[in-house]
């Protein structure tokens, strides 16, 4: 037992060191290319064009990757897809991405059950998301999956415990996951008409709301539980 804590820093620092050597090797291999796209987002769509299925593929596998790594940001890659693709093609790409994605987090859960997430997440902390997931119903795993909380894409896997069936979970994520997606990418399509006071105030907001979120975490997480309390002691209506 006493192992398990090292051998889930050594997984992190690994697959943190590989994907920082990764973006190292790859912005001095073609640092200068990767400013000239961005700077020029009629070229950019060009190329992503000329990759034909790789292009729309490409979005979808990455995506699905960030989420089976969970600590990995979600934000930045709906934010690029609505840049470079627009909103609607983006859209369908991504959240194919997010349903793959959750499938493959789900399945594992249930396959490997708490024997994958005790590499993944400390002892303390799966036992406490135990209580708050398997105890408390589907609604509440809706409600994580809608509102920002400190689980993150921990709820993929930790859903995968729960005797939820995958169907109903993915209608779950589509329905929550939907929204935000949807939100970033119209913003990453209007990134091209910001001028500077436009990208100030874009990230004034991401700021903002960051630290909105780090300092109320406990608060929004009581309000998630308050939630699904309330609507598991709902009577149930007469037909």
């Amino acid at each position: 037992m006493s192992n398990r804590p090292g051998t889930r820093h050594v997984i992190l620092i690994v697959f943190g060191l590989v994907i920082t050597t990764g973006v190292v090797l790859f912005l001095t291999l073609a640092g200068r290319e990767v400013w000239h796209y961005l700077r020029n987002r009629e070229a950019l769509r060009e190329l992503i064009s000329s990759w034909g299925t790789w292009a729309w593929l490409g979005v979808i596998l990455l995506q699905a990757i960030q989420i089976v790594f969970a600590p990995l940001p979600g934000s930045l890659l709906s934010f690029a897809g609505g840049y470079v693709l627009g909103v609607w093609p983006a859209i369908v790409w991504l959240m194919l991405g997010v349903l793959l994605g959750a499938t493959i987090d789900f399945l594992l859960a249930r396959l490997l059950g708490r024997r994958l997430l005790r590499y993944l997440i400390p002892a303390d902390k799966l036992t406490r998301l135990d209580s708050m997931i398997i105890h408390r119903g589907a609604f509440y795993i809706f409600l994580l999956l809608l509102i920002p909380n400190p689980l993150g894409d921990w709820i993929y896997y930790l859903a995968g415990l729960t005797p939820l069936p995958l169907p109903v979970f993915l209608v779950f994520v589509l329905v929550a996951r939907l929204p935000s997606n949807l939100i970033e990418a119209i913003l990453g399509s209007s990134a091209a008409r910001f001028n500077w006071l436009g990208w100030t105030a874009l990230a004034a907001a991401i700021l903002a709301l960051s630290l909105l979120y780090y300092f109320n975490q406990r608060r929004i997480e009581a309000i998630i539980e308050r939630l699904a309390t309330r609507k598991r002691r709902e009577p149930a209506q007469p037909s």
